[in-house]
């Protein structure tokens, strides 16, 4: 499902290698969220076969314009076939074990499949994409519908729960198998890629440093594992997996990087395409492709100018070009003006000092998580690397702006300069923790790389010594080639996985269905596995979001009169949450039950996710209250059947 709609569109651009593999995801991506906002306009259900046929549209198009311009704008790729050189063996190793290592992390971070994550925003993210099942619409101008009572709706990111919902469609799983296997595909697979992608694009390198990116986007805390751990911000999280990717396609758009394996209709395609696939996944994603792009525009204006004087050519290319750059940031202001959250949202407070915050930045260790020494020394050893040898210096200007953005938010002493600059990611700190490491990978990869280069320099310099040891010079030249790569990557997999225990417990924690769960406890999982037996398919539930029982709609697949949190409610809503348990004393209860549709309540306890109180006081029936008849009870979770309405 993340590569099929995405590889048709990949194909026609006549892409080719790692640069196919990274991109197809994340044109998927776009491609099926941006189906989902037409396909209601047009009368037509939610399901893959639509998002397939638009990629073959597209496909078909993008194919027939690189066809007609082809001979105006480049040489037309060929497919051909090589024999693997010993980098890309490193290359697919990299990539292979740094893959496996993400999905062995998120595999003891979830611990069952069918665990879910014990915290706030989930109970509106597994509803969604039982919203968009039930309804047909995966809209991202629509899906606040779920939540906005009588209110029109307004633009909400879609593009995971659309993901997640096909998962279903398509296997039959529960939601709460679909969104972890989901976001174990996206982590361990288009994460990486990506990292790789914008490695290769940055120093234009081989397959040593780009399998070196492979490996090491498996070993920083801060992302991927944080936000599904912190949150849960799922939709951020998969924009973030798809960030490298898209700022990779903005380098390529401007020639600041790796330009020899784009075909140019591809290189002006993919940046605009991929941004609009990232805004749909979330706008935090955009702003910070924004962000992290804005040192692109100017390196390659200097670049152009020093260009200009050298060939003597005037000022007036110069002058034009400046007017356009001129734009372009008066462009990213108004986006920064514009696209962030409303004040109310962005209550976030620093956390720490300016000094623990870039002790962080430079120990890849955010928001308190153990110091990744292994990693942030390869890192720094990257950051001279690329200095020394003076290209794409931009690529080092990105990771001071990524780094001055979470120095910021963590620490920054003056809220209204600090709301200015990083209002649009909430003032979350979490959020700009997990964008670190977008910049930190590449960097440690390079860094690796300069270590492997040495190593194998090295080795080469006494080969007749290794030939008494190995027998052959050929055997002597595979250690050197592909052996001694391995090692020297296994050797960091195994020294920057130690700091990510922690992590994975945090996460694990989050994840558990105890007896004391912050949402849902095991008690009331039960009950919610048993609501087949004693609630119709067409009933309704009076639910109170915050202490879990929400969630009947996403695992049970029964409507409730709340899907989430911070839900907007009706009128008859809230005379059924205030005071449906004196249904037989007060007639207007009846009269919101009525017009409400309810039929069943759920009673979960007073314990709330954030463990304050909310409320909801009409659903905290007991087995003695009239007018209600007690169906089933597991521990301390009840159910109700509303009889004093009949």
């Amino acid at each position: 499902m993340l590569f099929i709609p995405g590889s048709l569109i990949a194909a026609s651009l006549r892409l080719r290698g790692l640069t196919f593999l990274a991109v197809a995801p994340v044109l998927s991506v776009f491609t099926v969220a941006a189906t989902a906002i037409v396909l209601p306009y047009m009368g037509l259900s939610w399901s893959l076969a639509p998002a397939v046929v638009a990629a073959l549209v597209l496909a078909a198009l993008l194919f027939a314009a690189s066809y007609l311009t082809r001979d105006r704008l480049a040489a037309p790729s060929r497919l051909q076939f090589k024999r693997p050189t010993p980098a890309v063996y490193v290359a697919v190793t990299g990539f292979l074990v740094g893959s496996l290592s993400i999905a062995s992390e998120l595999h003891q971070a979830f611990g069952r499949p069918d665990n879910i994550s014990q915290t706030f925003d989930n109970v509106f993210h597994l509803n969604a994409v039982r919203y968009i099942l039930d309804t047909g619409n995966g809209s991202s101008l629509t899906l606040t519908s779920m939540t906005n009572g009588d209110n029109p709706p307004y633009f909400y990111p879609a593009a995971w729960h659309d993901l997640a919902s096909l998962v279903v469609q398509i296997t039959g799983a529960p939601i709460s198998v679909a969104a972890n296997v989901l976001n174990i595909c996206i982590a361990a697979v288009v994460w990486p890629l990506g990292c790789m992608f914008l490695t290769q694009v940055v120093t234009k390198g081989n397959g040593y440093v780009v399998g070196a990116a492979g490996l090491l986007a498996a070993g920083f805390s801060a992302f991927p594992l944080l936000l599904l751990d912190f949150g849960v911000l799922y939709p951020n999280f998969l924009a973030l997996s798809m960030l490298p990717t898209a700022l990779a396609a903005v380098a390529v758009f401007f020639a600041a990087g790796d330009i020899r394996r784009i075909p140019a209709l591809a290189r002006f395609a993919l940046a605009p395409s991929l941004a609009a696939g990232l805004a749909i996944a979330h706008p935090n994603g955009l702003m910070s492709l924004v962000a992290l792009s804005a040192p692109i525009l100017l390196f390659s204006y200097v670049r152009y100018c020093v260009r200009q004087r050298r060939r003597a050519l005037g000022y007036r290319g110069i002058i034009v070009f400046g007017v356009g750059l001129v734009v372009a940031f008066a462009v990213m202001a108004v986006m920064w003006k514009l696209i962030r959250p409303p004040a109310e949202a962005s209550g976030w407070k620093p956390v720490q000092t300016v000094g623990q915050a870039v002790g962080e930045v430079m120990t890849n260790s955010p928001m308190h998580h153990a110091p990744a020494w292994a990693v942030s020394g390869l890192m720094l050893l990257g950051i001279a690397v690329l200095a020394r040898r003076r290209h794409n210096l931009w690529f080092l200007v990105s990771f001071l702006v990524s780094a001055v953005l979470f120095v910021v938010v963590s620490a920054g002493p003056d809220p209204w300069f600090r709301n200015v600059l990083t209002g649009v990611w909430y003032n979350d700190s979490y959020r700009l923790a997990a964008l670190l490491p977008i910049v930190a990978v590449p960097l440690s990869a390079i860094g690796l790389a300069w270590l492997i280069k040495r190593c194998q320099l090295w080795w080469f310099s006494s080969r007749e010594t290794r030939s008494k040891w190995f027998g052959t010079r050929d055997r002597v030249q595979v250690v050197g080639a592909i052996v001694l790569p391995v090692v020297l990557l296994a050797m960091a997999l195994v020294f920057q996985t130690l700091p990510l225990g922690s992590s994975i417990t945090s996460a694990r924690n989050i994840y558990s269905t105890t007896p004391s769960a912050p949402l849902v406890s095991q008690d009331e999982m039960a009950l919610l596995d048993e609501l087949d037996k004693y609630v119709p398919q067409n009933a309704t539930i009076a639910v109170n979001p915050w202490n879990g029982s929400a969630m009947a709609f996403a695992l049970a697949d029964r409507n409730t009169t709340s899907k989430h949190t911070l839900t907007t409610y009706t009128p008859a809503v809230l005379v059924v949450n205030d005071r449906l348990r004196d249904a037989v004393s007060d007639p207007e209860v009846c009269k919101a039950v009525h017009a409400t549709g309810v039929g069943y309540a759920l009673n979960f306890g007073t314990q709330e996710v954030h463990g304050e109180d909310h409320g909801f006081k009409g659903l905290l029936i007991e087995k003695a209250t009239p007018g209600f008849q007690l169906l089933a009870q597991v521990g301390e979770a009840k159910l109700f059947k509303v009889t004093a309405c009949g």
